[in-house]
């Protein structure tokens, strides 16, 4: 714990970018030290693409390492100043700033003033593998009542007596919190609808037309993976795959993403969450936070029988990332096509495989997904390596 808290200490004196990865997870937090305090620390933290995005507040108790340099912290440091040349969108110094004593316990501090401006906040407890949402309610010496918000069920309603022993970490501030605090102003207005669920049953090519004429927003499900899931509306359907145009969390814009329909497990065409959703798009839409600005948002797509095979050759003209997922094969690949022809290409490795390449057969790709943030800082690091 000692080596632990001189880490931290050094980072805070010399303003240093760390990683502080959490006992027992694979999860971490990026960001500079802004607090330390008797049993925490807090960190101004960064979203994947270099966004400056609220704070986190660590309990001591909770940090398996500080990290003070390696690939991902370089990876991290051109994402922050990318994101800072080309002037992503942030709510970033527009929030209410927050004050605390350094010589007193912060998370009481930090539970005192959420719960006065009635922000929502990101709580992991101890023994706990679930990530609860809600808002600070009231507060006593040694523990809150946190009210639980389900953004993805409104018939989810808790109050939940924490202790402050129990606390491993509290996200606070950053743009998600900020439009579920908007959200959950409207409360006790929220009506839950009943989610309407198609499973992959040979209809789903209508399921996808019938939403693309309506504008509908859908969330898709891949086989095999129903832990990650896919917001967006519809740009193009063919029998055979299906291409989304995704919304982030925020309800920004988050790429492209075609899905072949023996890929997905079920589609999903109303629910809480895609009111969810509806209303943070609401939001971007009135404060021009749609997408950032090197981004494309505004592609069309052609429903042709070789609409896979066009994408990627357009990819290819000016090295675009893109990630895939194959048949038979867990992980995915991302790089950037080369050498389209009508049943293959070749996909130029990049990050863990720089340089090496592999030869995909077009119809082996079950998903692809591009034209989002990440892709564009990946091709962005990749030239500038060249």
């Amino acid at each position: 714990m000692d080596a632990i808290l001189m880490s931290l200490m050094a980072a805070f004196n010399e303003r240093l970018l760390i990683n502080v990865y959490q006992r027992d997870t694979d999860d971490f937090y990026t960001g500079y030290v802004q607090m330390m305090g008797p049993n925490s620390v807090i960190l101004g933290t960064y979203s994947d693409a270099g966004i400056a995005d609220g704070s986190v507040l660590i309990a001591f108790s909770a940090i398996d390492q500080v990290e003070f340099a390696g690939d991902d912290l370089e990876n991290m440091t051109f994402r922050i100043e990318v994101a800072e040349d080309e002037h992503f969108l942030s709510i970033h110094g527009q929030e209410a700033a927050l004050k605390f004593n350094p010589k007193s316990d912060l998370m009481p501090q930090l539970a005192g003033q959420v719960q006065a401006s009635g922000q929502m906040v990101m709580v992991i407890l101890a023994d706990d593998d679930a990530y609860l949402e809600g808002q600070i309610t009231a507060l006593a010496e040694d523990r809150f009542t946190l009210a639980v918000f389900n953004k993805f069920n409104y018939t989810d309603i808790r109050y939940l007596q924490v202790d402050f022993s129990d606390v491993l970490v509290i996200e606070f501030q950053g743009l998600d919190l900020y439009l579920e605090t908007l959200l959950v102003k409207s409360r006790d207005h929220l009506k839950h609808v009943k989610t309407i669920l198609h499973q992959n049953d040979g209809q789903l090519p209508d399921v996808m037309r019938n939403a693309q004429a309506a504008q509908t927003v859908v969330s898709v499900v891949p086989k095999d993976r129903e832990d990650n899931f896919y917001v967006g509306t519809i740009k193009a359907v063919t029998d055979e795959l299906v291409v989304l145009k995704l919304k982030d969390r925020a309800a920004q814009f988050g790429g492209y993403a075609a899905i072949r329909f023996r890929a997905i497990q079920n589609v999903v065409t109303a629910s809480d969450y895609l009111q969810t959703m509806a209303f943070y798009e609401q939001w971007d839409i009135a404060h021009q936070f749609t997408q950032q600005p090197v981004l494309n948002a505004d592609r069309e797509f052609e429903a042709s029988d070789d609409l896979m095979t066009q994408m990627i050759s357009e990819l290819a003209v000016d090295q675009q990332v893109m990630r895939i997922r194959v048949a038979d094969a867990e992980d995915h690949l991302i790089g950037y096509p080369s050498d389209v022809t009508g049943s293959s290409f070749t996909l130029n490795l990049i990050e863990d495989d720089l340089g090496e390449t592999v030869t995909v057969m077009t119809d082996s790709i079950l998903e692809m997904a591009f034209g989002h943030i990440y892709a564009y800082l990946q091709a962005a690091q990749l030239h500038s390596a060249d």
